[in-house]
């Protein structure tokens, strides 16, 4: 008996010589495979198999999978705290958008107030557009105030359509629709107590009537952040 189990043995390591042997592990709910593959006793690659159909094989490559891994979650943290850093600073901007008076908003109207007359002169449009261009505001002249808006050259020069609602501040320029009454409109601008076109006006509007218009900020000093065209997000890769 004991030299037919030695001959027994004997074949088997034979047959896991030449071709392989299969052995399989059962944990918890997972079924893990173990073949072990050769040509020649000693020269394996070891192949693993779990019941989600992913495989990986020698310790080698699985380290190489961790370490991919936890390079694209560092990629990942990295971006999203360099989004963070630009939101702050953003924030940061939102913060001061009220002009100083260094700012141009602020040096057009100080222009504006310095050489305003006291009565109106008809060249409403000249004279804000000589203040604006004093403070470095570029644009292309308009004959009319109205076509300051529709021609949109306050918004080539960097200014933004606010709602009308929204608390003046110093710089604001206002344009009155044209109308038959006015046929040129009207332009003014805010230097932080008074309207001022070519002339210092008493109040917001310088007629009697009511008239249709539209207000203009600076770009830089429009609080939205959607106004400005600012989308933050993360990318996907």
């Amino acid at each position: 008996m004991k030299q037919a189990l030695l001959i027994l043995s004997a074949l088997g390591m034979g047959i896991a010589q030449t071709s392989g042997a299969a052995i399989t592990i059962s944990q918890t709910n997972n079924t893990i495979t173990n073949t072990s593959v050769a040509s020649n006793y000693g020269s394996s690659k070891n192949l693993y198999s779990t019941k989600s159909g992913a495989y990986v094989s020698n310790n080698d490559e699985i380290s190489q999978a961790i370490s991919n891994l936890s390079a694209q979650a560092q990629q990942k943290e990295n971006q999203l705290s360099s989004l963070n850093s630009r939101l702050y600073a953003e924030q940061q901007q939102q913060v001061n958008t009220v002009p100083d008076s260094n700012s141009a908003p602020a040096r057009a109207a100080a222009r504006a107030s310095r050489v305003a007359l006291s009565g109106s002169s008809g060249y409403c449009a000249r004279y804000v557009r000589k203040a604006l261009q004093s403070a470095g505001y570029e644009f292309t002249p308009n004959p009319s105030a109205y076509q300051y808006a529709t021609r949109g050259t306050l918004d080539k020069a960097g200014f933004s359509k606010i709602s009308n609602d929204m608390p003046t501040q110093v710089g604001d320029v206002i344009v009155y629709d044209r109308s038959s009454k006015r046929p040129h409109g009207h332009i003014q601008i805010f230097d932080g107590t008074n309207w001022i076109s070519d002339f210092r006006q008493n109040g917001i509007s310088p007629y009697s009537g009511v008239y249709a218009y539209t207000t203009w900020r600076d770009s830089k000093f429009v609080d939205d952040a959607s106004d400005r065209g600012i989308y933050l997000a993360m990318a996907d890769k």
